[in-house]
């Protein structure tokens, strides 16, 4: 820390004073970092999900298991 031009150092209450506000500066600038990496893991998360992998054949029941109703009428269908 810095002394004053006479010699003076600060205060015990104003040094004090001055860490809480270093201390809250650094935690502001943690969760702006974190809320950062966040967002770019949601973003990439998205984007993964819309996007058809490679080696898939493109069909919605190959990769999560869902029926559409197509199907379910060509099952109703097939079992009368």
């Amino acid at each position: 820390m810095t002394t004053r031009s006479k010699g003076r150092r600060r205060s015990g209450l104003i040094r004090f004073i001055g860490d809480v506000l270093d201390d809250a500066k650094d935690f502001t600038d943690e969760c702006l970092d974190r809320a950062r990496d966040l967002e770019h893991d949601l973003r990439t998360a998205a984007s993964n999900a819309v996007r058809p992998d490679k080696d898939d054949d493109h069909r919605p029941a190959a990769r999560t298991g869902h029926v559409g109703p197509r199907q379910v009428a060509a099952d109703k269908s097939t079992r009368a």
